[in-house]
């Protein structure tokens, strides 16, 4: 027994080889204390009286295109990892990360929200104005051209509030690459090659897709003669831009639940269907919902992919499904629930109900001398037996402490569990580890992960591996 509970526990080690690409709450985490990202100098960007009018968001729409995160950033996430992230070759920022009462000390009072403008053009006359200073630098072309035909709409992201991006472009492309290491082969092997393009043709809507090249722990080799070596991931029409950052969709796209943190062998990810790599994760849906400060929400109704589909994006299965986000998000905290119920035959997954609990506090907000984040998730859920059919109950936890030691250096103590069947006895395995994220230069990230496997059974060397990873992006 306890040399099966050792081989479990490698096979799940086994299976954190390739991840890839996706958002990271704990930047949306810490972002209560970065106001400046947004209300920079010189100030002309003013939030209004009414909520529901202002675009301050903690959500990862703030970086995103994707409004529940990960692949193609939007000028927020743009001008947030070229500021805020990085080690060196940092852009200045105006302020220096100050908290929410200092910045407004800053503005002074007659910048108060109450006495403030509206926040961005205010007639459609005037929609097509550039409101960038005076002496501003152009915005710059990188992977992003034009405007939308008609100007763009009061909830979009202005000029002159990120340097020389452009705000608000007709098109922008992007891209994610990460090269990975893994002790255990040792294995250097491609984890992520994805592109993602955007077109914004007229104000409230957006076409996006992200396509991207399988990885194979097996090395390049392998990854170009898969089988697609190329699959698109995402597709999806988008209208949004409306009061309280509300937006509806419709495509194909990963579910939102959870915390969708970057690692996606994270026990509340892979084992409850969300992790990126696996194509049938993905859903042909519909999604509405809202990310506007401070309170969000959204539900979304779909049917799952063909997990054999021949590399037909859009060839959907048997069965239904949908999922409910709900949750407040402070400044230095953050509290939500998800749930997400699929119906599928137990040959594509079978059936499952799920249930999560997030929360995020960041200290840091309150206390400028104490730059910890912690992030953390409780997910269970209910699923059939790949091959009884029998239904059973699955727990797991995610847990993340991350210390900001100087501007582009984070170190982690993280801690995973997973209980993968309720009714078998002994079968959960516990996996702390530490980690360091160094950002090096905009759009460059070097991070390792030592990571331990424990079988609650005990029994044998529990198995530690070391995992690193370079990622760049644009």
């Amino acid at each position: 027994m306890k040399q099966w509970l050792t081989l479990l526990a490698w096979v799940i080690a086994l299976t954190t080889l390739i991840p890839e690409a996706d958002a990271t709450p704990l930047y949306m985490a810490r972002s209560g204390r970065t106001c400046d990202n947004c209300h920079s100098l010189p100030n002309t960007w003013f939030d209004p009286p009414e909520v529901w009018r202002r675009k301050c968001t903690l959500s990862c729409a703030s970086c995103h295109v994707d409004p529940n995160g990960g692949g193609l950033r939007n000028v927020g996430g743009r001008y947030y990892g070229r500021s805020t992230l990085p080690m060196y070759w940092a852009v200045e920022r105006p302020l220096d990360d100050r908290t929410f009462e200092e910045l407004r000390e800053f503005l002074g009072p007659d910048n108060e929200p109450t006495s403030a403008p509206a926040s961005g053009p205010a007639q459609p006359a005037d929609r097509q104005m550039d409101p960038r200073p005076p002496g501003s630098p152009e915005p710059n072309a990188g992977p992003n051209w034009g405007r939308p035909l008609l100007g763009s709409s009061e909830m979009s992201w202005l000029d002159g509030r990120y340097g020389d991006l452009n705000a608000d472009p007709l098109f922008q492309a992007g891209g994610d690459f990460r090269l990975g290491f893994w002790s255990a082969g040792p294995l250097i092997f491609p984890m992520q090659a994805d592109f993602h393009a955007a077109a914004h043709p007229v104000e409230h809507l957006t076409l996006a897709t992200t396509v991207g090249v399988r990885g194979d722990a097996e090395g390049f080799t392998a990854t170009a003669e898969g089988d697609p070596p190329i699959e698109m991931r995402d597709v999806w029409l988008m209208t949004h831009e409306w009061p309280a950052l509300s937006y509806a969709r419709v495509g194909r796209f990963l579910p939102a639940f959870g915390h969708r943190v970057e690692d996606h062998t994270a026990y509340t990810r892979r084992p409850f269907g969300l992790s990126q790599e696996d194509p049938g994760n993905r859903v042909l849906g519909a999604e509405i919902g809202f990310t506007g400060n401070y309170p969000y929400a959204s539900a979304m109704a779909f049917v799952p992919v063909e997990r054999n589909n021949g590399g037909n994006p859009f060839d959907a299965a048997e069965g239904y499904g949908g999922a409910l986000n709900v949750g407040y998000r402070h400044m230095g905290w953050s509290l939500g629930a998800s749930a997400m119920l699929r119906n599928r035959p137990l040959d594509n997954g079978g059936d499952t109900l799920d249930g999560s609990v997030q929360w995020s506090f960041n200290p840091w907000y309150y206390w400028k001398d104490l730059p910890l984040t912690w992030l953390g998730e409780v997910a269970v859920g209910r699923l059939q037996r790949p091959f009884s059919g029998r239904k059973t109950t699955q727990i797991a936890t995610y847990q993340t402490l991350s210390w900001t030691a100087k501007r582009g250096l984070a170190l982690q103590l993280r801690y995973d569990f997973w209980e993968p069947d309720r009714e078998v006895i002994d079968d959960a395995i516990h996996r702390p580890g530490v980690a360091a994220e160094w950002i090096i230069i905009p759009g460059v990230t070097l991070r390792v992960d030592l990571r331990v496997g424990i079988p609650e059974a005990g029994g044998g060397e529990p198995p530690a591996d070391l995992f690193a990873q370079l990622h760049y992006w644009f």
